[in-house]
């Protein structure tokens, strides 16, 4: 179920004391790949399971674990993870769906 790891007793309209699974960034302009990679370690820090930095202009996803060294996907490469099952799509999907060119 998606909300397991959310408490019991959890109220919609509340805040939501559980760190979400996935955070997903998009480099912007004036924005460094190092920066995001700071800001990836902050999430994990905070409990978030994984974490996705977008690159268009290198037109990477590079994901970043928990336990693990990050693992960058490009063109091609199939991008899948064991905590989405089911899940995958090539890193060239995203940026065709996106109209990015």
């Amino acid at each position: 179920m998606y909300n397991e790891r959310l408490p019991a007793d959890w109220d919609e309209d509340g805040a939501c004391s559980v760190p979400p699974d996935l955070v997903i960034e998009v480099i912007s302009p004036g924005q460094t790949f190092g920066q995001m990679a700071g800001k990836a370690k902050d999430y994990l820090d905070a409990k978030v399971l994984r974490v996705w930095v977008v690159d268009s202009k290198a037109r990477s996803i590079t994901v970043f674990y928990p336990d693990a060294a990050p693992q960058t996907y490009m063109g091609e490469e199939l991008l899948t993870d064991s905590l989405f099952v089911g899940l995958e799509f090539t890193v060239e999907q995203v940026f065709q769906k996106a109209n990015i060119r």
